[in-house]
Order: C-alpha cells, then structure tokens, then sequence
C-alpha cells in the first residue's frame, strides 16, 4: 500500500514517515480540534491556483517565490486577512485540490493513492479569505466522496463511507457543529423528550452517509456540519417537556401536506410555544384537546403530529377525508378545452402569467436568504412548476400542474374564454361623379383640280382648327348637338393626290355647337360580420385583362421588317374594407376601418400601353354607437378645364372668330361618402331581426325591378337551438335532469362522514390494520412546531416507534 504525503518545507523524513505510518492503520498522538484547521493562524502564498491581492503579494525580483512560480510542495506565508482569488482550472483532479489547500494554508495533508477520486469544478469570481477557502476545499471533497481527518499533525484524507468509525472533529452542547460540508461527530443530551422516538426522527432525515447512534439520553450523531444543524434544530423542537403526548406520522397520497396542516391547525388550534402548559385553542373542540403541533416534511408528504393517542385517533380521520382522489384523477396533467378564445393566444397569456409567478417566488427567497423583508408584490401565485401548451387541432390547451395550481388558473382561463361580442356592419359607398361641357367651332375649305405639263394638281385652302371638326372629312361622330355643314361636288382624284381613300369636296363649312352633361351615381353595399377586437374583411372585385406595352420584333430576321406585339396584362379591380371594431360598453365602439378601391381609369398611356388605375386608401380611427350611422367622405375632386384651338389671327377677331376656332370646356366634380352603420348583437334576436329585415329588402326589390314573383326562402328551423320560451323551459328541464344524475353519482362514490369531538374513537395499536396503515405510538412531552420527519411513517398513515420511557 502506497502514500502520497504533502507537507511544508523543513519537516524531516521521520515525520513523513509517522504520517504514513498512521494512514496505515497506526495511532499517532492526539487528535487536533476540529477547530484547528480553520483556526489556525495561517498566512497563505499564492500558489498556482490563487492569486493574491497585489498590496501584499512580494514582486518576484525580491529573491521569493510566490504563486505560479513556487515549486511543487510549497507554501509561502501570508497575513491572516488575505484574499485569494480562485483560479483552478475546470474539472481538477484530487491532487491539484490538495496542493491548491496546502499552499494557502501550509497545512499538511496524507492520503492513498489507491482512494477513489474524482475531478471537481470551483466558479469564484470575488476573492475569498482562508476560511472561505477551507469551506470550498470540504465542499468540493464532498462532492468526490471524500472528507477530512486529524491524524497528528497532518490531515487524512479518506472516503466518506464508514466515517462514523473514523476520527472526526467531536462536539458537545457547549459548542455548535460548523456549517460546512466537513462531516464531524455531535454529542446531543435528551433532556425531556423520548431518546428512542428522537432517534427515529434523526435516522429519517439525516444524510446517506450519516450515522445516529445513541447511550441512554445521549445521541451521537456524525453527520456534514450543514447537515447536523439541521437537526439540531429539529432535536431542540422535539425535546420539550410532555403530558401523555406522542409522535404519529401520517403520508398523505393525493393532498397537499400544507394544505392539510393548515386545516388542522385551524380546526384544533396549536400550543403556543412560550405557553406550554396550553393544550390547543379555546373553544376549537368540544373536547378537551391535548394536541400539540403538526410538522410538514415536504419531501416525502409526511406529516409529523405531536399529540395524545385520542386527539390522534380524531384527527386521523380528518386527514383520511382530506386525502383523497379528486374528480378527474388528481393528477398534475390537465387538458382544459376552450371554447371561444385562440388556444396559443391564451397559452401565451398563461405562460408569462406563470413566468412572472416563478420569478417572484425565486426574488422573494433571494430576498429571505439575504435577510431582506419579503414584499406584497412577490406574494406566491403558484405552489410549483406550470407549464400551458395549447393544442390548435382541438383548441385545447394541455396544462401541467398541481391541482391546487390548476383549479387556481380555471377562473382566469373561463374569463379568457369569455363569448366574444358580435358585430354586423352595413356599409353605404356612395359615389357621384358630375361632368359638365361645352364644345363649339366652325371648318372651311376650298379646292380645284388644275392641269399642267407635268400632270393633274390640286389648289387647297382650309381652315380646320381640329381633327374633329374638319369639313374636308366629316367625321359622323362630331356631328352632335347644333350642327350646320354645306358640302361641294367632289374632285376627282383629289383622294389620290391626298393619299386619302375618299375624294374630297370642292369646298364645305361646318359649324358645331355641342353642350355635354355626364352624371354619374355609383352605389356599393357590402354588409359583413366582425367579433370584438378581431379584423374582418371583405374584398369585392373581378380580375380583368388590359392591354399591355407594346413590343417589336423583326419579321423573318430582318431589322428593316418590325412587327408590333401588344402584350396583356391583367389587374385586379377591387373593393376591399377591414374593419376591426373595439367594443366599449353595450352603446359605442371604436372602429379602424382601412377601405381601398381599385378601378379602370382613362385610356391606355400612348407610351407605355398601360391601363392607368386609380387606388384610394382610407384608415382612420372613429367611435361610433350602436345603430347609428357613421357618415365618413365628401367633396374629393373638383376640376376645372378650358381648351382653345384656333387659325392664328383670324381666331381673335371678335365674333367671325368662331368660324377659325373650336373650343372645349369641361367641368368635373367626383364626391365620395362612406356610411357604416355598426349593429351590436348581443342576443340570438339582434341576429334574426337582422336577417328578416334583410330578407324583407330582398323581396321589395325583386318585386320592384323584376317580373319574377317573390318566393319567400324556406324556413329549415332548428327548435333544438331556438331562443324562445318553450325552448328556454325545455333546456333548463334537461339541464336539471343532468344535474340530479350526476349529483346522484357523486354521493354513490363519496360518502361524507361528520367528524366530532363527542364521537368516541378508540387508538390504534400496534399491528391494526385499516386500509395498509401501520400506526405506533411514542410518549413525548409538549413540543414546539417545526418541520420534520419522524420514523416508521407507513403509506396513507401512522407509525413511529414503539412507547419508551427512560
């Protein structure tokens, strides 16, 4: 068997020689207090994993060695107020832990190089003193397996199993265990409680590697430090004088261990603490109750009760009604179907309610473990974890909980799931355009055919100030409104010289004088429905082809031959209103509304070849009342045209000017209005009001624009939904029938039992049997209430060791 020994420099062979001779089994003096080590004036060096402050840390040109640069096996003494701040790398194994230790604190350490190690990761970011770091060093030993004992003047390090049989620091009453992870022995007295009962508590809750033993009224207890004043603390609630009392241990399977205590004390009070003669709270029974206290362990749902064997008997049979499966299993998975709301939108609203319940638990223990007071605002909402996740198939949402947790977010998820009020919107799109116009002019010619050497010519004067009145050749189209028009014979061949198709006159006049009134009413009706705070739209239109640009190609390869293509294109023609209404009260809403209008307008651009379209957008925020109209819109557009084409000079002159001029002038006005009438529809009624006024216009103008007789539409009614008297009156009779029935089925399952103070109950003994629950009984005197955990607890009851008096 080899060992590996680290000591400080100077100690001589013989030493190291003892201190392995004491890993082997042998003794070696006495053992150091297990104050010792933390004690101990010590002035720690850097070493490798520890950085000094650098007010007190000697630069390396003085001739000293100090942190990275030490050798192997060294340490350099330091004021006992230094901070060192740890560097170890992660995962470090057991050797360099232990070198890291002897190098702050130069004290020595021994151990087998055959121990079961392991690595261990130490995160420090603000300096730490000796003591600190003595605390780190166990807590990281711990976490291996392994702890610390006296051997000498050395320590040894050895595995945590079997420490009960080693040589660990000892403490008595006089002095408190440290709070660390360093596993010590603690010497505990009995003074009025039941040793053997107090064992059996102790052997309950202490840690795996610890041991509880006990010599009369005296417990001998090795434990983690941490671990031992836990206990401690429990020993001194239980060691407290009795009358008759005992422990009873009780495992609830499907309630609350809180909850359940809570009603119990509420129900047969607790003995005041400072008053212990008091049995109970007045007036809390008919009895006279000489119950005590109830403790909770929350990690096995047990609960600890201090009280006599008849008030025991009472109370158990409480907890027996209390702890029971609830409707639907109990269970932490619930799924909760909606029925109108959006299953991820309520999921969200859930899982930050959640979210922010967790973050003012954490903040409010942060809060407790600082000393700080805990504020309202971080109250508890939720006694653990809840995770929502909604599922869209079936809008369901899937709720992970406890089932105090899930029947507190029931109320909230049923107002998420509220109805969503209705709303039907009629929609008046009122559009009139006005065109007014005035065209007037008067075209001459004259011409006569001629012969010379060379051939047949053409003498012309014309006066012709437009294309559209032009007496050379009359258009049909412009003869409209007052029109004169005197024509000569043709000339012969005129056409030809011309490069027209027709000959024209030898002379002619025309005189045009036209007035133009273009009135045009456009009406559109689109009625819809729309849930509160939800968008709703409606689009009405057509998709229409118009012609595109215009493109060339070369006929057969040639670039000289260029064949035009006209391309088409298709465009939406469109009437498009959302409208997303806010339901104030039962009498106004607020309303956005977005209207966009898309239509064909003017001719294709001579250029591009494309159809010009005209769009107009609207969003605007109004409030508006129920069944009354809301008038959006007005004048949009008013345009004003003159255009004047005449023969220069001989147009100016004052009224023989008509006859060498035409002149065109126009007047436009466009007005739009937009009226919405929003309809609230609270009940079945509104709906159907709507729909026979609705079908009552849909005759009037069959019968007033058509020849066709009305038919009235056929009335498929379904009475199971209907909203009238004898319809309300036969639900409510099947929803009674249902209720009776289920009613019926819930008194079958659970009978309620009346708990008394009067009603005699005999004890349990030990080895009854009623339902798998075990219960025994142990004599104590009145005691202060902590949580705990006593011995014996068997599943659904009792238990607990056997009466002892000493």
């Amino acid at each position: 068997m080899s060992t590996r020994l680290i000591a400080r420099r100077g100690r001589s062979p013989l030493t190291l020689g003892l201190s392995a001779l004491a890993t082997l089994g042998v003794a070696l003096g006495p053992t150091l207090p297990a104050s010792a080590a933390p004690a101990r004036p010590t002035s720690a060096a850097r070493p490798s994993s520890a950085t000094p402050p650098s007010s007190t840390a000697p630069t390396p040109s003085g001739g000293e060695l100090v942190g990275d640069e030490l050798p192997y096996n060294t340490c350099k003494r330091q004021p006992r107020n230094a901070k060192f701040t740890i560097t170890l790398p992660r995962e470090t194994e057991l050797p360099d832990l232990v070198n890291w230790m002897m190098s702050i604190t130069c004290q020595k350490f021994v151990w087998d190089p055959k121990l079961r190690g392991g690595k261990a990761t130490i995160l420090a970011p603000e300096p730490i003193t000796v003591r600190e770091a003595y605390a780190t060093f166990y807590a990281a030993l711990e976490t291996m397996g392994l702890t610390v004992e006296p051997s000498g003047e050395y320590f040894r390090i050895v595995e945590t199993k079997g420490v009960a049989g080693r040589t660990v620091p000892m403490y008595n009453d006089d002095a408190n265990a440290p709070n660390s992870d360093r596993f010590v022995t603690q010497l505990i007295r009995v003074k009025n409680g039941n040793t053997k009962d107090i064992v059996g508590v102790l052997e309950k809750l202490n840690s795996e590697q610890g041991n509880v033993e006990s010599v009369g009224n005296l417990i001998i207890l090795t434990d983690k430090g941490s671990s031992i004043r836990r206990l401690q603390r429990i020993v001194s609630e239980l060691d407290q004088p009795s009358a008759g009392e005992k422990i009873f241990f009780y495992q609830l399977k499907y309630a609350d261990a809180n909850e359940v205590a809570d009603i119990i004390r509420e129900i047969f009070g607790e003995a005041d603490k400072d008053a212990k003669g008091a049995k109970g709270k007045a007036g809390a029974s008919p009895t006279d109750l000489t119950f005590n206290r109830v403790i909770v362990d929350e990690r096995t749902g047990t609960l600890i009760i201090v009280a006599s064997e008849r008030d025991y008997a009472m109370i158990s049979r409480l907890i027996k009604q209390l702890d029971v499966k609830l409707p639907g299993g109990g269970g932490r998975i619930h799924v909760k179907k909606l029925k109108n709301a959006d299953a991820e939108e309520v999921a969200q609203v859930l899982s930050q309610l959640a979210t922010g319940a967790k973050q003012a638990t954490e903040n409010k223990t942060n809060a407790r473990n600082s000393g700080a007071a805990a504020t309202a605002a971080s109250a508890e909402l939720f006694s653990g974890d809840v995770k929502v996740t909604p599922d869209k198939a079936t809008r369901s949402l899937v709720i992970v909980a406890s089932q105090a947790d899930y029947k507190n977010l029931e109320p909230v998820i049923d107002q998420l799931d509220a109805e969503r009020i209705q709303l039907y919107f009629e929609i008046y799109l009122l559009e009139v355009k006005l065109e007014r116009g005035l065209t007037a002019g008067a075209s001459g010619h004259y011409g006569a055919a001629y012969q010379t050497q060379a051939g047949s010519g053409l003498g012309f004067v014309a006066s012709v100030p437009s294309q559209d009145i032009n007496s050379a050749a009359i258009n049909p189209t412009s003869i409209q409104g007052i029109a004169g028009a005197i024509l000569g014979p043709r000339i012969v061949g005129s056409g030809q010289l011309l490069g027209t198709a027709q000959d024209v006159p030898a002379f002619g006049a025309i005189i045009q004088a036209l007035q133009s009134n273009d009135d045009v009413n456009v009406v559109s009706e689109p009625h819809m429905y729309a849930a509160d705070n939800q968008e709703a739209l409606i689009e009405i239109g057509r998709n229409v082809p118009t012609p595109g640009a215009l493109s060339f190609s070369g006929a057969g390869g040639q670039q000289q031959s260029l064949v035009p293509l006209q391309s088409v294109e298709r465009q939406d023609v469109t009437l498009k209103i959302t409208v997303k209404p806010y339901v104030n009260d039962h009498e106004t809403v607020t309303l956005d509304i977005e209207l966009e209008d898309r239509d064909i307008e003017g001719e294709p651009d001579p250029r591009l070849g494309v159809t010009t379209t005209k769009r107009r957008l609207k969003l605007e925020k109004i409030v508006g009342r129920d069944d009354q109209p809301v008038v959006l819109g007005g004048l949009i557009r008013e345009r004003d045209s003159e255009n004047v084409q005449q023969v220069p000079g001989l147009g100016s002159i004052p009224i023989l000017g008509w006859l060498f001029k035409r002149k065109v002038k126009t007047k436009e006005k466009v007005n739009l209005l937009m009226v919405l009438v929003p309809h609230i529809l609270e009940t079945p009624d509104d709906v159907r009001r709507i729909h026979e006024r609705r079908d009552r216009e849909r005759l009037e103008f069959i019968e007033r624009e058509t020849n066709f007789k009305a038919h009235e539409l056929p009335a498929n009614v379904n009475y199971r939904k209907k909203a009238g008297l004898l319809s309300a009156i036969n639900r409510e009779a099947l929803r009674m029938e249902e209720d009776e029935d289920r009613l019926r089925k819930v008194e079958e399952e659970q009978r309620m039992e009346i708990i008394t103070g009067e009603i005699g109950m005999s004890p349990r003994i030990i080895g009854d049997v009623d339902d798998g629950d075990e219960t025994a009984t142990a004599t104590l005197r009145p005691a202060a209430s902590r949580p705990g955990r006593a011995r014996g607890g068997g599943e659904g009851g009792g238990g607990g060791s056997t009466s002892n008096n000493n």
